[in-house]
Formats: structure tokens, C-alpha cells, sequence
């Protein structure tokens, strides 16, 4: 059985990658495979526009390319401790995977963004169940916003969805 959690480094994904651990654990099922499903933001396309002085070209692209490479670092960070998680709780490394996406969005759209990449690599992937925190990272207080939750159930068809506070 194919499992697909979803992390963003809040408590309530943490408790989603615990609860996959202890419910993996506790059944001792040797057919799974669990991937690790990370989504970080690049820099929205409008600011990389071509529309920047060429004097400044060369250290604009420099702070780009910094900027995402530690996003990225972030993200492959957040994915192995994770993982350290799921291997503590007696998962073996081989049925472990890990996959970083990563999304260009204005900070207004982020969160649809960040869902749209699940909805994608829901469906690329195959899996039977998809596991998700209620809260996100940047969620202050209340629920998992309803767009990337309805977006999520409405587009899982067929398939178990594990929101996880």
C-alpha cells in the first residue's frame, strides 16, 4: 500500500509523519512504501522578470539563486528528519521516500499552490493513502484552510485522506 504524507514543518504534519510511524509500526504491514512529500517556495516568476538594470544582474541572480538554494536545503532538511522518524519507529530506509517540489506563487496563492503540487504528486503517484496536518506552517489559528483541504478530499477520489491535528 502506496502512503503519500504531506509536511510543511508545522506541529500538526509532524503529528501526521508520527501517527503514519506508530500506525505502520503497530501493524507490522511489509508491503508499504511511505513518500515524504515537501512543497518549498521559489521565488515568484514576477520577480525574476528580465526587467532588472543589467547593472544589477549579476547580484540580483546571486540573491536568487541563494535564497533558493536555502529553501531548498530547508526543505531536503525538513524531509530527512521526517524520515529519521519514520526509520526510529522501525520503517525500513528502503520503504522511505522523499520528494521535494518546488513551486513559483505570490505569497497570497502559496497555500493553493502548496496544494495543487499534493493534488499532482496525489495522483502521478498512485497512492491509497494521503496524509496531511491540519494545520499548515503558516496557518495562525483555526482549521486547514478550506481551499487546500476541499481541493485535497474533492480531487482524492477513490483514495483514504488522513487529516491529522
Amino acid at each position: 500500500m502506496k502512503f503519500l504524507v504531506a509536511i510543511d514543518g508545522s506541529p500538526a504534519s509532524t503529528n501526521a509523519v508520527r501517527f503514519v510511524a506508530e500506525f505502520l509500526g503497530q501493524t507490522k504491514m511489509t508491503e508499504h512504501s511511505i513518500t515524504l512529500f515537501h512543497v518549498t517556495e521559489s521565488l515568484p516568476n514576477a520577480l525574476l522578470s528580465p526587467g532588472i538594470p543589467q547593472s544589477l544582474g549579476p547580484a540580483y541572480q546571486e540573491v536568487i539563486e541563494d535564497a533558493m538554494a536555502r529553501r531548498k536545503a530547508e526543505g531536503e532538511r525538513l524531509l530527512e528528519a521526517m524520515a529519521a522518524m519514520l526509520r526510529s519507529a522501525g520503517i525500513p530506509s528502503d520503504r522511505i521516500l522523499t520528494k521535494l517540489a518546488v513551486e513559483s506563487a505570490r505569497p497570497e496563492s502559496s497555500k493553493v499552490a502548496a496544494a495543487l503540487a499534493i493534488i499532482d504528486e496525489m495522483k502521478k503517484g498512485d497512492y491509497r493513502v494521503v496524509c496531511v496536518g491540519r494545520r499548515g506552517a503558516s496557518s495562525a489559528q483555526g482549521s486547514f484552510p478550506a481551499s487546500m483541504a476541499e481541493k485535497i478530499l474533492w480531487e482524492a477520489r477513490g483514495k483514504v485522506v488522513w487529516v491529522i491535528d
